[in-house]
């Protein structure tokens, strides 16, 4: 990491933003030939403030009124919104009056029609009508309003994914906090020994057939805390997998005296036990898929194929490198096999092995190999293979011990996610790219022993708030910039005919944000409403933040009649250099759209030579001070106004920045 920390921002204030008198550009949330329209006027807000919004069905419901729902994480926000029969759409809006303790982006869940018959249209509903959910986003800015680390780091831990740790005192304990997160009950239980990895792995798809969790023994000993949670669970039936050698007849015993009946899955080997696993799930529901990995030295490639395996509810087969056994090939080619999947690489599965298998199977699976150079590699592969980017959960567990992870792939099924095993004290190279494209409602940490750091940085980097292509506030991968709303509070700025430019600069810089955010751009505000704060503070936030670039927005005045924009870069770069170029796009930007005075870009020093405007010159990392138009001169301000407004000069300053950064 190359800077102290990369947020999207920090404290919510509740009071509401004065905007100007100046046309709001409307985000339509409409898909080509969707039986649904939505407009959101802010897809961007602060807490205290309101958006209008309105829904258009292309075939009428008849209903009075609906209920659009939204949720950010656990804390739902609701707008109710009547039918206006002159628009023929409902109208209203939506209140941002709740302070989200997770995450700041508030997602459409679902829309409730109050006809005479109400309905509810869930995402999947929306979804299927055409609507595209994602611009639907709405992102509750949070603004950093202290200059400490501490405070930053804390506002920024509200911005990530949320975690929950399921870390017992051992496996044991580990396994029982996996149990008791998914299961208030179960019929059944299965059991593995507490080092038998490959068993426990293909177990995940029986225990997903059951909906049952796996719990942990020793060969000869069940922990009274293993006895305890299977009485909780009410377990009727326990089911053994592996051989006495795994959970001999004394650990049996112990079972037993739960009340539960105890049966057992055996095998001469891994592939036999695999096979009978295999066979058991299909007595429950036909097996038209496998997964196939190396019996012998494709431990870890098993582990992480589980989950999938586990949400399709269809066997791990373990294989030779170049066949399965006899009796498993001749039992797969009954099976009226559709598809395959072979997880490692040539060296582990042959092309062989799976020429063999494409012999038996309805559709052509020579292709469907998925693997990598290494363990991390792998599951990077299968995660992007197998999952989409938009996820419930991910579950993160130590890569050098599998037995954390085997416990959690029957939750991890259930809740469609998958598992990334990562070291114990650093995030894995090999997962950078997913963690930079996948977004998680929720972290779980599975098993302790990996530092917090590690946990925080993928937390971060998953969370819904970051951009969507690569706002990794961990591992630098995607960009940051400190936008500065100019003035504020008992400061107006400059002020004419009613027009103070503390509102301005709030208005542009909001709009700037939302058109970075949309661009793969994390933004951290200095103020989100009208507030003082001062320039040692602005750039204290900088400093500790350490963006790709700060910009601090104003509009200028003089006399009346000077008129234009102008952008001021650090004086560092006046031979060249990023603030340079990036005023020279955000000024032709400007200029491009309006039609202003160009007054060019420009570096300003002081008698010592150094910087004369205070946030460029106390700011560590590339800065702009960016001077919109002149808020005295009514020829500027009508040119802003008639062609979109602030929302449109921000949406113009956040093109410049994008051109420098991308």
């Amino acid at each position: 990491m190359k800077r102290k920390f990369k947020s999207v921002a920090a404290v919510m204030m509740a009071s509401a933003i004065v905007a100007p008198a100046m046309s709001t550009a409307v985000v339509n949330a409409e898909s080509i030939n969707s039986e649904i329209q939505i407009d959101l006027e802010r897809t961007s807000v602060v807490l205290g403030s309101t958006s209008d919004v309105s829904v258009k069905f292309k075939e009428n419901p008849g209903a009075e009124s609906i209920v659009l729902n939204f949720i950010c994480y656990d804390m739902p926000l609701d707008a109710v919104l009547n039918y206006n029969e002159k628009t023929g759409a409902y109208e209203g809006t939506i209140e941002f009056n709740k302070d989200p303790e997770n995450l700041n982006v508030w997602e459409l869940e679902n829309i409730v029609v109050n006809s005479s018959s109400p309905y509810t249209l869930d995402r999947n509903d929306l979804e299927d009508m055409g609507l595209d959910l994602d611009s639907c986003d709405i992102t509750q800015e949070i603004v950093v309003d202290l200059s400490s680390v501490q405070s930053i780091q804390r506002y920024a831990t509200r911005t990530s994914a949320p975690v929950t740790q399921l870390i017992g005192d051992n496996r044991y304990g580990t396994a029982i906090k996996v149990s008791k997160e998914g299961w208030t009950k179960s019929d059944k239980v299965i059991i593995v020994n507490r080092n038998a990895s490959l068993e426990g792995i293909i177990s995940t798809p029986l225990a997903t057939t059951y909906d049952a969790p796996i719990l942990l023994s020793s060969k000869d000993v069940v922990p009274d805390e293993i006895l305890t949670e299977i009485k909780r669970l009410g377990a009727k039936e326990i089911i053994i997998v592996g051989d006495t050698n795994d959970v001999s007849s004394k650990a049996v015993t112990r079972l037993q005296s739960t009340g539960a009946t105890v049966s057992r899955i055996t095998g001469s080997n891994n592939y036999e036990l695999s096979l009978n696993v295999a066979k058991k799930i299909d007595a429950h529901h036909d097996v038209n898929k496998i997964y196939v990995a190396n019996g012998s030295t494709g431990q870890v490639d098993a582990l992480t194929i589980a989950a999938k395996a586990g949400e399709d509810k269809q066997p791990i087969i373990l294989a030779d490198k170049n066949a399965t056994s006899t009796s498993t090939y001749n039992w797969l080619k009954g099976e009226s096999l559709q598809n395959a999947y072979f997880i490692g690489g040539s060296n582990v599965i042959s092309d062989t092995l799976i020429s063999s298998i494409n012999g038996i199977t309805s559709e052509n699976v020579s292709g469907n190999r998925v693997y990598g150079t290494d363990r991390h590699e792998t599951n990077a592969a299968v995660m992007k293979k197998f999952y989409d980017t938009d996820i419930d959960a991910l579950f993160v567990a130590k890569s050098d011990d599998y037995i954390d992870a085997l416990t959690c792939g029957p939750l991890a099924a259930k809740k469609k996610s998958p598992i990334l095993i990562n070291p114990t004290n650093y995030v894995s190279a090999r997962h950078t790219e997913n963690l930079s494209t996948f977004k998680a409602d929720k972290v779980y940490q599975v098993g302790g022993g990996m530092k917090s750091t590690v946990i925080s940085s993928i937390a971060a980097s998953v969370s819904k708030h970051n951009s969507s292509d690569g706002g990794n506030t961990s591992t630098g991968t995607g960009k940051t910039v400190v936008l500065d709303a100019g003035h504020g509070g008992s400061d107006s700025g400059a002020t004419s005919s009613g027009r103070k430019e503390k509102d301005y600069t709030l208005d542009t810089t909001l709009a700037t944000s939302e058109y970075l955010r949309s661009n793969g751009i994390n933004v951290v505000l200095t103020r989100d409403t009208d507030k003082t704060l001062t320039l040692a503070s602005r750039t204290a936030i900088s400093n500790t933040i350490g963006p790709d670039l700060f910009t601090s927005i104003h509009f200028n005045s003089f006399n009346g009649t000077a008129k234009g924009t102008e952008v001021y870069y650090q004086v560092k770069h006046k031979n060249g250099g990023l603030t340079k170029t990036a005023a020279t796009n955000v000024l032709n930007k400007i200029i491009g759209q309006f039609g202003l005075t160009n007054r060019g870009i420009k570096y300003k020093t002081n008698s010592s030579g150094t910087d004369y405007y205070y946030v460029l010159r106390t700011n560590n990392y590339p800065s702009i001070l960016v001077e919109c138009a002149f808020i005295d001169n009514s020829t500027d301000m009508n040119a802003i106004a008639n062609k979109g407004g602030t929302d449109k000069l921000g949406q113009k300053i956040g093109e410049g920045i994008v051109q420098t950064l991308k």
